[in-house]
């Protein structure tokens, strides 16, 4: 075996290091994206000229988050806060739609509130009030989001202010519209004009009901926005429909809907839509005929006949009294009529109106 060569041993027997390689002239060039010479033509700086740091990607500062990326991170965290499947849709909804105006990639800062408001212009030639209203409370609703994760200022969409939008009565069913209606109904049409009159519930809430949802009390586990439960009662009349119609249905179990449509399948929130319109226009009744209308019709009706703002508050599913106040709107002969009984001076007086 060859020995092996000695070492270059130093001074007290240390090893020589070896110098280190000064960086020349041809070190490798780092992109700077920060301040750009042309349009599409990044600038390029070598790593002596970042500064002390010697070629440390810190001094370009962080890279601005696109709409499209910051939609997705939006709508995650609102599922996993909880929010329900329709309010997430119904953001993605909205910001898609601003993805497709201003352009995914573009930086959430880079869109200022004077174009945000101007594409909301655009808007009101197809959108009712309220849906731009909704728009600006889901961009604001983003906006807020993006500061708060530090993801951009989006300054642009926390700008945004709400828009006035006015408040337009829903008149109710009248009596005997409510009387044409029931004469006309079939089984399925009665049980659901009934429950929805008796109830007020919203149309998703009455089509995601279960046959397990009727409980033996009579009353509804009603599974309502932002997937909140509530115990809601139901009026005898209503029970009765109830019963009736689901005794046309052949072996019904607790996990069947409630309603069905007329060849098996669960009735969705548009085909109820569908057979409330329907039996509008079979009654030929003045009143507009929807879901929306019973739950209005509801709310009156439980506040003319003795009930108050409170339970019915809870019924309808509402956090505060504030949108009660939405749905309530007495009629002249209502108002008329409680008038005559709480008038302050005909009770001083004695007299009966």
């Amino acid at each position: 075996m060859r020995p092996r060569p000695a070492r270059d041993l130093g001074r007290r027997g240390h090893l020589h290091k070896r110098p280190s390689r000064q960086p020349d002239s041809e070190s490798p060039a780092v992109v700077d994206r920060t301040f750009p010479q042309a349009e599409g033509v990044p600038t390029l700086r070598t790593p002596d000229s970042l500064g002390p740091s010697g070629g440390s990607l810190d001094s370009l500062g962080p890279i601005p988050i696109g709409l499209g990326a910051a939609t997705d991170l939006f709508c995650a965290a609102k599922a996993a806060e909880g929010a329900s499947p329709r309010t997430v849709e119904w953001y993605r909804m909205i910001l898609i739609r601003a993805g497709r105006r201003f352009g995914a990639a573009r930086p959430v800062d880079a869109v200022p509130a004077a174009e945000l408001r101007a594409w909301l212009l655009e808007l009101r030639a197809s959108l009712a009030p309220e849906s731009i209203a909704g728009y600006v409370r889901g961009l604001k609703a983003f906006g807020n989001w993006c500061a708060a994760e530090e993801l951009a200022a989006a300054g642009g969409f926390r700008g945004l202010r709400r828009p006035k939008v006015p408040r337009r009565l829903i008149a109710p069913f009248s009596d005997p519209e409510l009387r044409s209606l029931l004469a006309l109904a079939d089984e399925r049409e009665r049980a659901l004009a009934l429950v929805l009159l008796d109830t007020g519930l919203r149309l998703s809430e009455l089509a995601s009901l279960r046959v397990g949802d009727v409980r033996p009390d009579g009353s509804l586990h009603v599974m309502g926005k932002g997937a909140k439960e509530r115990i809601v009662p139901i009026g005898a009349s209503a029970r009765r429909a109830l019963v009736r119609y689901l005794a046309t249905r052949a072996a019904v179990v607790a996990g069947d809907p409630l309603f069905c449509g007329r060849w098996g399948p669960a009735l969705t929130a548009r085909g109820i839509q569908l057979a409330i319109a329907r039996l509008g226009r079979r009654a030929a009744v003045g009143t507009r005929c929807s879901p929306h209308t019973f739950r209005h019709t509801f709310a009156r009706g439980y506040l003319v006949n003795g009930g108050d703002v409170f339970s019915l508050q809870q019924i309808l599913g509402h956090t505060t009294l504030d949108m009660v106040r939405r749905y309530v709107s007495l009629s002249e002969a209502d108002l008329v009529a409680r008038h005559r009984t709480a008038s302050p001076a005909d009770r001083l007086i004695g007299v009966r109106g």
